[in-house]
């Protein structure tokens, strides 16, 4: 299958003229189950775009060395011969859709390469049951939570049977039931092809894997090995206010759906105080993002309401807008400007003078050696969701919500994460986040709300 001899990949535009290399030779071979590790940023998803050949198909970044599958080059005509072989999942699956609908997403690839109507039919079913797909048919794909849409793609290409998988982050918006069921499907299917994973739940994969490589944050590859990481990370001092913010949200009798036959939210009910940081759980699909876009502001219930009491006013469903930090499950939804520089000067309007001086702190801790002239765009995903994070924070909101506030990262990220949002805790904000993450459920959340068949129940920390 693989062999790679010793290449460097630089990428292209960059003031600062980062890399990705290999200085050994390495041999991935078919049934082998290959782990990539590593620091987010170092070059992980790079390496895949390599071994997929879309570098150096499609950059203008320079590849130096020899890359070779089955005996020949990746790019050229041999990357058009591949195309059915070698199959990537990428990270943000949303990138990766075509069609409007969700069957004829799921059926586009086997169509590409002329499957019969029966083959299609047969696949179908097949993966309907394997990734419970029946209550997403129909829909529109732009109206599917992230862990849907991830199921939708990963089925759609394990239904044209490729000898090579590449996954990217394949189960980060996963709830955990469904995590457990695909790991289960790739001990299987693993048999008689190669599948190389980068994967931040190191303790379920490990029974997969026979070969771990390592991308440190220099982009040095390396052969690897799984270790247990115990990281202290230090306390953030903010500057605490003159005076605690009060502030209170409830939501009552909270009803919505986007279609008539199907209600999402059913009379939900909830409350949240000054100070509190509360998990909110459910399976994909199960409504999550969409409350939280009710709770911001964004959508207006089809019943109930929202109050928001701050400081002696009440504010009501979308006036509670102005007062909401949310960093969405896609954090490319942050970015408007061309350079992570102006990106953040847009936030740093916001901060109030004690902060301020915080800011190159923060960023420090959340980034190994950033060149804010880059494009927010360019940076890897785990990258690009702690930008969303600080560019939210900076905003000085009394309610924030974070929608997988921890997809991408690795173990030092999440416990820089875990840091900031505690010492927010202390300034009085209400903290509510959406994760399937147990271990930052366990570190962080006050209480655990379940969102089940529309209706919201708090449970006991396990």
């Amino acid at each position: 299958m693989y062999k790679l001899s010793p290449f460097t990949y630089t990428f292209a535009g960059r003031s600062k003229a980062k890399k990705i290399f290999l200085d050994s030779t390495l041999i991935f071979e078919r049934n082998d189950t290959v782990a990539i590790i590593g620091p987010s940023g170092g070059g992980k998803s790079t390496f895949l775009k390599i071994l997929k050949g879309i570098i150096p198909e499609y950059s203008s970044g320079k590849l130096e060395g020899e890359v070779l599958f089955n005996g020949h080059p990746l790019s050229g005509v041999y990357f058009q011969e591949n195309l059915q072989k070698i199959l990537y999942l990428f990270q943000n699956p949303f990138s990766q859709l075509i069609y409007p609908g969700t069957e004829e997403e799921f059926l586009f690839s086997m169509e590409n390469f002329n499957f019969t109507r029966e083959q299609m039919d047969r696949e179908k079913e097949k993966f309907e049951k394997l990734f419970n797909l029946k209550n997403i048919w129909g829909k529109k794909t732009s109206e599917l939570s992230n862990g849907e849409c991830q199921k939708l793609v990963l089925a759609s290409m394990l239904a044209i049977g490729p000898d090579v998988l590449l996954l990217d982050e394949p189960t980060a918006f996963l709830d955990p039931t469904a995590r457990k069921e695909f790991y289960q499907y790739l001990d299987v299917i693993r048999k008689d092809r190669l599948l190389i994973i980068v994967d931040h739940h190191v303790d379920e994969i490990r029974p997969l894997i026979n070969k771990v490589i390592f991308v440190d944050h220099d982009g040095h590859i390396t052969p690897g090995f799984f270790t247990k990481n115990n990281f202290v990370v230090e306390d953030i001092s903010l500057p605490k206010p003159k005076t605690a913010e009060e502030v209170n949200v409830t939501v009552s009798d909270l009803s919505f759906s986007y279609h008539k036959d199907r209600e999402l939210l059913k009379e939900a009910n909830a409350t949240f105080k000054s100070g509190e940081v509360v998990a909110v759980r459910g399976r994909n699909g199960e409504g999550k993002s969409t409350f939280f876009k009710l709770l911001s502001g964004i959508l207006k219930p089809k019943k109930g309401q929202i109050l928001l009491e701050k400081n002696g006013k009440t504010y009501k469903n979308d006036k509670i807008f102005p007062h909401v930090g949310f960093v969405f499950q896609n954090p490319e939804a942050h970015f408007f400007f061309d350079t992570i520089e102006e990106e953040l000067k847009q936030s740093f309007r916001f901060l109030s003078k004690e902060h301020t001086v915080l800011k190159d702190d923060l960023l420090s801790r959340f980034f190994h050696d950033i060149d804010l002239k880059k494009s927010p765009f360019l940076l890897s995903e785990g990258e690009k969701r702690r930008l969303s994070i600080l560019m939210t924070v900076f905003l000085e909101k009394s309610l924030i919500l974070y929608d997988e506030p921890t997809f991408g990262q690795d173990q030092k990220s999440i416990e820089e994460i875990i840091v900031l949002i505690r010492e927010l805790k202390k300034l009085g904000l209400i903290q509510v986040f959406i994760s399937h993450d147990d271990y930052l459920i366990e570190k962080i959340a006050d209480r655990v709300l379940v969102l089940e068949a529309g209706r919201l129940y708090e449970v006991p920390r396990a």
